[in-house]
């Protein structure tokens, strides 16, 4: 079992089917988490769902706080609430970003996933990594997919953004070696949710690996038992 009890995480897309089941196995270890949550309806429907987890009013485990986390000053802002809370930043899980699947020549499209896959990882590792770094001290996962290892039909400005947030991954993991902080990415392929089930109703889930599986690499990554990885793109591809 991971000892994670005195971490205090940032979590970005925590109110997606993946987040959710990150953000339980946080709370389930102690961990203090901040869910940025661009819709408030959902972030409240986060906290009601992990109501068992979240702590209460004394020690509250969960903050559930108003943030783009493409925008600037709204992740500034979280993490200045987060420091004033808990006074550390040891985690950042860049957990936002979207599918769609159109023609390699929609530019619209291309700058869409870029700013959600690829602006909201950098805008919120910007905002935590000088906490971080001023400690000596952190961990940031970002999620890309498998789909960035090669690109297929009407998957180009999706393949290309979650490309480019690897070689982001790699090259920041590059920037902060040697102050103990690491940079890694998992490559999940289809995750088994009902989303994804009702998108693909002809497709086997079986050999999806479950959001729990998914998390369960982004938290061993997000450890201090992680410490020699960093720059990493580890794939995630099959239910065991």
């Amino acid at each position: 079992m991971l000892d994670l009890s005195s971490h205090a995480a940032v979590i970005t897309g925590a109110t997606g089917n993946l987040g959710t089941a990150v953000v339980r196995a946080y709370l389930a270890r102690g961990t203090h988490v901040a869910a940025a949550v661009r819709d408030a309806a959902k972030g409240e429907a986060l906290r009601g769902a992990l109501a068992d987890v979240a702590g209460d009013e004394v020690d509250p485990r969960l903050l559930v706080i108003p943030a783009d986390p493409a925008d600037a000053s709204a992740m500034d802002t979280l993490v200045e609430r987060v420091l004033r809370a808990w006074g550390r930043i040891d985690i950042l899980n860049n957990l936002a970003g979207t599918f769609k699947g159109v023609s390699a020549l929609d530019t619209g499209l291309m700058r869409e996933m870029w700013d959600s896959n690829v602006l909201t990882a950098v805008t919120a590792a910007a905002a935590c990594l000088r906490p971080m770094r001023a400690r000596g001290y952190g961990r940031i996962v970002s999620v890309s997919a498998i789909g960035a290892l090669k690109g297929s039909r009407n998957s180009a400005a999706y393949a290309m953004s979650k490309s480019a947030l690897v070689r982001w991954t790699e090259s920041v993991a590059a920037e902060v070696k040697g102050e103990g902080i690491t940079v890694n990415a998992v490559l999940p392929t289809t995750i088994d949710h009902p989303v994804n089930r009702a998108q693909m109703p002809k497709a086997d889930p079986k050999l999806w690996p479950s959001p729990e599986e998914v998390a369960s690499v982004i938290l061993f990554l997000s450890s201090r038992e992680a410490s020699g990885v960093n720059g990493a793109a580890i794939p995630i591809t099959a239910r065991t």
